[in-house]
């Protein structure tokens, strides 16, 4: 028994266990050999939200999906797994900070965040502009490899998500930044920093460009709301204006088609009317070339027969010795004493 351990000291005194060295070297042995195989051994696994990128001697060999694996030991393969599903992010122009509220910062209290959120306007006008980034891995390969590290390539797509901003700023006026064209320049920032990103070789997809805070600047704060707050006003009397007209219009439209139907109608009577007065008139021409004194006598009593009725008569009694005179204060119907039988007329 060798290898036991031995107790060695006088009875009653301090105790000392004497171990085998031999058993020490083969614990350590075996501690390594487990590490090796739990870190560095033939397995490995890859978590559903990761890509497995096996290297070679350093070298790049594959790309591997999630899941259990197999590759050669260390130190000739490893592995680096990137979270290529988290959605992560940079801001421009404001620090969120990492202990909630009381930890964020914005332009207005920081120089250097104003330094990255004061930028030109097409019109030469000056706008603090804040944004934040939202982006994920596409290429675990490229996002690992074609830059030193993760500090790199956060740092290469500020520098893009600036450059994107400055230059879709500085291409309208302060007007678009600040009330009507936001979103157009969210979607014109998106697309320049994934141009960019590709042109690079980041690795990285561009989900989503959200901007945050714009405005002007603290000295010209005032003049900029009481010009926003006209702006609004204005377009409230334009969208009011036409309100109107939407409504006036077709009831214009409609009273000028009543009126043209109406015009139509009476131009055809009047064309009719006139047609058959010029037929008559050449029939009774006929027959007056034919007969004139007949025909005039006709013509007379016809006309005589269409007036009379609406003449009024007044018949007087010349023996009475009324006046012949009409009573202008009184009606007609009054003015006119009745006839006595037997009188002239």
């Amino acid at each position: 028994m060798a290898n036991r351990p031995e107790w060695i000291g006088p009875k009653g005194g301090d105790l000392r266990i004497k171990v085998d060295p031999r058993l020490i070297a083969i614990a350590v042995v075996g501690i390594i050999a487990v590490i090796w195989f739990v870190f560095g051994g033939p397995m490995y696994t890859v978590a559903p939200e990761e890509e497995g990128v096996v290297l070679t001697f350093g070298k790049y060999t594959k790309t591997t999906p999630a899941g259990l694996h197999f590759k050669m030991p260390w130190p000739v393969q490893t592995v680096e797994t990137p979270k290529v599903t988290q959605v992560k992010k940079i801001e421009i122009g404001f620090d969120s900070g990492e202990g909630g509220e009381s930890d964020y910062r914005s332009f207005s209290d920081s120089a250097g965040l104003l330094h990255e959120a004061q930028m030109l306007t097409g019109d030469e006008n000056v706008v603090n502009c804040s944004m934040v980034v939202q982006y994920r891995i596409i290429s675990a390969k490229d996002y690992l490899f074609n830059f030193t590290d993760e500090d790199d390539v956060t740092s290469a797509l500020r520098d893009i998500a600036e450059a994107a901003l400055r230059q879709a700023i500085g291409d309208r006026p302060i007007d678009h930044a600040l009330t009507t064209r936001k979103e157009q320049i969210q979607v014109e920032v998106q697309g320049k920093m994934s141009e960019l990103v590709a042109l690079y070789g980041l690795g990285v997809d561009i989900a989503a460009v959200q901007l945050q805070d714009v405005k002007p600047p603290k000295d010209v704060e005032q003049s900029f709301r009481e010009v926003a707050s006209a702006r609004e006003k204005r377009e409230e009397l334009v969208n009011r204006a036409r309100g109107y007209q939407s409504a006036e219009l077709p009831r214009a439209k409609g009273e000028a088609q009543r009126i043209l139907l109406e015009a139509a109608g009476y131009k055809e009577s009047r064309m009719a009317e006139a047609r058959g007065q010029a037929v008559r008139f050449t029939a009774l021409a006929k027959e007056y070339a034919a007969a004139p004194e007949i025909t005039r006598t006709r013509m007379y009593l016809e006309a005589m027969e269409d007036l009379l009725p609406r003449v009024k008569l007044t018949i007087v009694d010349e023996k009475a010795g009324v006046l012949n005179l009409r009573n202008l204060g009184v009606p007609v119907s009054t003015a006119a004493p009745k006839a006595p039988e037997g009188g002239q007329r």
